[in-house]
């Protein structure tokens, strides 16, 4: 019997990296449902503590979704915090890359979200600030909730500390190329 190579046969590719759609979806959604409910909950009810309690427990059921479930699947990313006798301390986890498959598409949903609904609490906050809204302590809460995710999710990639960090690079040195080339055009006008 000739095996399927001798034949001629294209070795089989590797299946493609399972989509997490379901994951997606909840990734979003509280996200989505917090911050809708932030803008509308004065015309859905007059009572401060039902509105507060809500977007709360919304922004709490995202906080929990984020860091145990779509973390873990979308990005292969954990973090969380140890608790012992002499304090506490942050543990950062990657998973290594022959164990994680991590779809594109997934990965930019994922950062992008996070960074979307961490800028929008913070836009909330000065928008509170200036009294256009009473939820400052609700904006507040957003951007602990959402900050403290970004910057765990942030210190467990590496590759996202390597961009950030290569961005940093390239404008500090298109804004030194950029003072040069000024001081050699002023130079050159003098003379």
């Amino acid at each position: 019997m000739a095996t399927p190579a001798a034949e001629g046969a294209l070795p089989t590719p590797e299946p493609p990296a399972p989509s997490h759609n379901i994951a997606l979806f909840f990734h979003a959604f509280f996200k989505v449902v917090a911050i809708v409910w932030y803008w509308i909950c004065t015309i859905v009810s007059d009572s401060f503590v039902v509105n507060f309690v809500v977007c709360i427990v919304l922004l709490a059921l995202d906080f929990w979704t984020t860091k145990n479930i779509t973390g873990r699947l979308l990005v292969g990313l954990r973090w969380w915090n140890e608790a012992n006798d002499t304090g506490s301390a942050w543990r950062f986890e990657t998973l290594p890359e022959g164990v994680r498959s991590v779809l594109p598409r997934e990965k930019r949903f994922f950062w992008s979200a996070m960074l979307l609904s961490t800028g929008h609490w913070i836009l909330a906050c000065v928008i509170a600030l200036f009294g256009i809204s009473s939820y400052i302590l609700v904006a507040i809460m957003g951007v602990l909730f959402n900050g403290s995710n970004l910057w765990g999710y942030f210190k467990c990639s590496r590759e996202a500390q390597a961009d950030l960090q290569g961005y940093i690079n390239s404008t500090s040195n298109t804004l030194v190329q950029g003072a040069i080339k000024q001081k050699l055009s002023q130079a050159a006008s003098r003379v």
